[in-house]
This record gives C-alpha cells, sequence and structure tokens, in this order.
C-alpha cells in the first residue's frame, strides 16, 4: 500500500510541476508580448500625434468640400473613421440629422451632452437624440439641454 501511495504522490507532484511550468511559460509569453506591444512604433506617441493629424486634416478638407457636417463645436471623429461613413458622399451628416429630428453619431451625443453642441442648434439637440434614446427620455433631455446651452425647455423644438 504504502509504494502505492508514494507513486501516487509522486506522479501528483509531477503533474503538479507539469502545470505550473505550462502556467510559468505561458505567463512570461504574455508579458513578453505586451512588452513588444508597448515599445513597438506603432502605439508610440510620434505614430498618434501623426494619425490625429492626418484625422484633423482630413477633416479640415471634408469641411471645406462641404461633405463634413457635424454638430459639435469641434468636430467628431467618430463619422470620420467609422467605415460605414467612408463610402457615402457625405461623409458627416449629424449636423442635417439633428435638424431633421434624427439622431446624430454617438460621439456627438455624448459631446452634446458635454455641452460641446453647436450653440446655434441646440433648440434641436434634444429631440433629436430622444429619437435614438427613446421619446420617454425627452423631459429629462430638454432639462439637460437647458443646463449646458441655458436654452428653456419652451424654446426646445
Amino acid at each position: 500500500m504504502r509504494i502505492r501511495n508514494q507513486k501516487q504522490a509522486f506522479l501528483a507532484g509531477l503533474a503538479f510541476a507539469l502545470v505550473l511550468g505550462v502556467l510559468i511559460q505561458g505567463s512570461s509569453f504574455v508579458v513578453s508580448r505586451m512588452n513588444m506591444t508597448h515599445n513597438d512604433a506603432m502605439f508610440s506617441a510620434e505614430y498618434n500625434k501623426k494619425v490625429g493629424t492626418e484625422v484633423k486634416g482630413g477633416i479640415t478638407n471634408l469641411i471645406a468640400e462641404g461633405r463634413y457636417k457635424c454638430c459639435l463645436e469641434n468636430p467628431c471623429s467618430y463619422c470620420f473613421t467609422d467605415e460605414e461613413h467612408q463610402d457615402r458622399e457625405l461623409v458627416c451628416g449629424c449636423l442635417e440629422n439633428i435638424m431633421n429630428g434624427k439622431h446624430p453619431c454617438g460621439e456627438c451625443i455624448g459631446e452634446i451632452m458635454e455641452g460641446k453642441g453647436n450653440e446655434l442648434i441646440a433648440e434641436y439637440f434634444a429631440t433629436a437624440i430622444a429619437e435614438e434614446v427613446g421619446v420617454e427620455h425627452l423631459g429629462t433631455l430638454q432639462q439637460i439641454i437647458t443646463e449646458k446651452y441655458g436654452i428653456p425647455v419652451t424654446q426646445q423644438l
């Protein structure tokens, strides 16, 4: 009996050591991949700045062509980077959407709710956003627009 227990203990210890070795080897692989990714030029601050400049320059060109009509003070980048918008003649139509009572893109909704929307069309914001999030939230949205843009609920369309 004792030999059998020793064999079982040995095999259990061997199995434990094998599993532990695999776990250690796997975690060191993950750490090495993480270090390689962070050191890679693709994720450097220089790369991020370059991409940001290209996006801003692209948006500026599209605005000049009349193909980028955003509803924010500073145009969003979502419509510019979203593949669904790339094949359309009008790359960003959030301004027109709001004016027609339709919701803008998600980035614009978030920025509008933070008070960064174009104040000239702020009276349209609550109704347009309610089209996406639900008309049952219209009253709350109107209150937020009043707080952020100073437009009384009675003047919102």
